[in-house]
């Protein structure tokens, strides 16, 4: 059988080293990737000896997180399991909820939110790993918990009882929903979407598409609770939700309000940043020598000390954590870092600090997230607890920290990774969003990095262009041009074959997948994890009360279809199909999957190869390890097939390798002949592994 590419190239006689099969790199494989151990949840304790933190693990055979607590003692350098965390509260840019640690008064304990047995419950764990026992267990989900100002007190909020959603769910389901601007007509409108740990109906209640279960302006009710005694007593009532308007940026990105400290922010003027704190006497800013004006991502107080904590990083998120003395107006570095030292995967997730050090999860391109102690006068650094310790070290890829020039003169920035033993021009695989920390998937997690290195690709994952604004074609324009950067940098080093280039993206990824596609030829292979605009999605999405057009008008510069026909032209994929060349495969959540159809339709009618996969119960990143794991076998898959001509022998994906055949054919089918015949010849004496 014939080995063929993307756009009628044949494979060189070097990609057909690679066409074999994957050399024996042992780099973290599929599941490993997928079950990599991340820390969240930091907290120390009053006298800076202990820090707690959660560690969460993906399973693919439970299809579930598993959630621990730990301690560690800085003085005697041990770490120990302290308890279960009991089963997974969804996240925002995390998989999961990070939590607050309330500590005791007196040590002994910390306090924090679980789910258990269908209830989010507030749970006091000992220290010592004897025991975690509920605290309070109501018919409402504890939604939210806030440490007092003296330390001896936590504030928590309750949510409707679970009955009374239930009974809500149940009476829409029986009765038929009206639907408003609240209803999101693309999303299964019974119990659609994770709320709490559990399957709920959901509502749109703020800008875009934020969602909350039905009864999301249902009264709270919000208590106060002793650390010690443990008694609750009613607090302040609070007001019913209400929808918040559409409202531009203030120019503050960064707010720390600290009980008895003074409240530090960092204020935008233009491309700089101000960081400042304000006191009772005015505002003090940090002017001196060594002051950040940029890449600040998290702050924090110094206990002890007038010092605050500011991790700052440079455009490849390599960070490092300064010390302002807001009293002496000094600024001094603690310590530089080739990777994140502020979390597993979001870049603003500051340290925890005791009086004499930093406590961080650390991150790099290739090292797996671990836990850290930064002594704050020294800069030394010690491992405290490592649990992706066997991935450490694994078939470490080449790693290349690159930047490289627009036509404009802005710089831009990526990670490059290389198969140690590369010989020749290999495929490559280019992912366009953010690089921070350990590159497992890229944002939202979508296509393995490791495995695609061991299988003789080098993956370029490329940081968003800075500067262009709410400028949508400006944004799209300035992907185009970073990709063909990168792409010209990486063949005159001789490290990629222009002809094998293949692309993948979520959420603004995707669209700069398929603007990329649409715009030029320098894509064989593409993927996506994300929908795009076009005129169906507009209408289902336009629901009188919904901010959709509103901000589609800002932020695009798209009315209706019937208003702008010529806007969504240019920027809808789905009216332009026939520009997209490139096989593509569309692995959606649920959630969004429907608002895919038109582009995935037009492109099915159209010669180019396409296949839709939507994951039940999704919103928009896929969480569930298993659609993790099965989205990063078919990615891999997709681009070895389309860009090395390899086919797993694994006969249970026999029919999708006849699928992918098949397309192929027809897509060869429909060139022009002269094309097919020099295709046929170059690939004649080839026969694919």
């Amino acid at each position: 059988m014939n080995l063929r590419l993307g756009r009628g190239k044949a494979l060189t006689f070097a990609a057909l080293a690679w066409a074999a099969g994957a050399p024996a790199l042992a780099g973290p494989t599929i599941p490993e990737l997928v079950e990599v151990g991340d820390m969240t949840s930091l907290s120390a304790s009053a006298g800076g000896r202990m820090v707690v933190f959660r560690l969460e693990r993906a399973s693919i055979a439970d299809n579930r997180y598993l959630i621990e607590w730990y301690v560690a003692d800085l003085q005697t350098q041990t770490v120990r399991r302290i308890a279960g965390g009991g089963n997974a509260i969804e996240g925002a840019s995390e998989p999961l909820a990070v939590e607050t640690a309330a500590w005791s008064p007196d040590g002994r304990f910390i306090f924090h939110r679980a789910l258990r047995e269908g209830a989010i419950g507030i749970w006091r764990t000992a220290i010592d790993g004897t025991g975690t026992w509920p605290v309070v267990v109501a018919d409402g989900d504890v939604e939210s918990m806030t440490v007092g100002a003296s330390g001896r007190t936590l504030t928590y909020d309750l949510g409707p009882s679970r009955q009374d959603i239930e009974r809500a769910e149940r009476r829409e389901y029986d009765e038929g929903i009206l639907v408003d601007g609240s209803v999101e007509l693309a999303q299964n409108l019974f119990r659609g979407g994770w709320v709490n740990g559990r399957l709920a109906s959901q509502r749109m209640v703020g800008q875009w598409y934020t969602r909350a279960g039905l009864l999301w302006q249902s009264p709270r009710q919000r208590y106060s609770l002793d650390l010690e005694t443990l008694e609750t007593r009613p607090a302040e009532a609070i007001a019913p939700l209400a929808r918040p308007p559409l409202t531009p940026l203030s120019g503050v990105s960064m707010v720390l309000e600290t009980a008895g400290r003074p409240i530090a922010r960092v204020r935008q003027e233009g491309d700089r940043s101000i960081l400042e704190i304000e006191r009772p006497e005015g505002i003090v800013a940090c002017i001196r020598t060594g002051c950040p004006s940029g890449g600040i991502a998290s702050l924090a107080w110094r206990p002890g000390a007038d010092e605050l904590a500011v991790t700052v990083q440079d455009s490849h998120y390599r960070q490092s954590l300064l010390l302002w003395d807001t009293v002496r107006g000094t600024v001094r570095t603690v310590v530089r870092t080739e990777g994140l030292i502020g979390g597993s995967r979001d870049a603003g997730r500051p340290c925890a600090l005791t009086p004499d050090a930093a406590v961080c999860v650390t991150a790099g391109a290739v090292e797996p997230p671990r836990l850290e102690r930064i002594d704050l006068s020294s800069g030394q650094r010690s491992v405290l607890f490592d649990p992706n310790a066997l991935l450490r070290g694994r078939g470490p890829a080449r790693v290349e920290q690159l930047t490289w020039t627009l036509a404009d003169g802005r710089q831009v920035s990526g990670t490059v990774l290389r198969p140690p033993t590369a010989k020749g021009p290999a495929a490559a695989f280019i992912s366009y969003y953010y690089c921070p920390g350990f590159l497992r998937g890229g944002v939202g997690d979508e296509f393995p990095f490791a495995p695609l290195v061991d299988a003789g690709f080098v993956v370029a994952c490329l940081n968003r262009v800075p500067g262009s604004g709410n400028d949508i074609l400006a944004s799209y324009n300035d992907a185009l041009a970073s990709v063909r950067g990168v792409v010209d940098l990486l063949a005159q080093r001789g490290w990629i074959d222009r002809g094998r280039v293949g692309m993948g993206g979520f959420s603004a990824g995707s669209e700069a997948t398929l603007w990329v596609a649409m715009n030029s030829d320098i894509l064989s292979a593409a993927a996506t994890a994300s929908p795009q605009y076009s005129p169906s999605s507009y209408w289902s999405n336009v629901v009188p009360g919904r901010d959709y057009a509103e901000v589609l008008r800002a932020f695009l510069g798209l009315g209706s279809p019937d208003e702008t026909p010529e806007r969504w032209r240019l920027i809808s994929p789905a009216l332009n199909t026939e520009r997209i060349r490139a096989p593509l495969l569309m692995q959606m959540p649920e959630q969004e999957a429907r608002n895919s159809a038109e582009l995935y339709t037009r492109l099915a009618a159209s010669p180019t190869p396409v296949e839709l996969y939507a994951f039940p119960d999704e919103g928009h990143a896929k969480v569930q390890p298993r659609h993790r794991h099965a989205a990063y076998r078919r990615s891999l898959d997709w681009f070895r097939y389309w860009l090395q001509g390899y086919t797993d022998p694994d006969r249970a994906k026999a029919d999708q390798y006849r699928r992918w055949d098949a397309a192929r054919d027809r897509r060869d089918a429909a060139q022009p002949s002269n094309d097919r015949n020099q295709v046929s010849a170059d690939a004649s004496s080839s026969k694919r592994m």
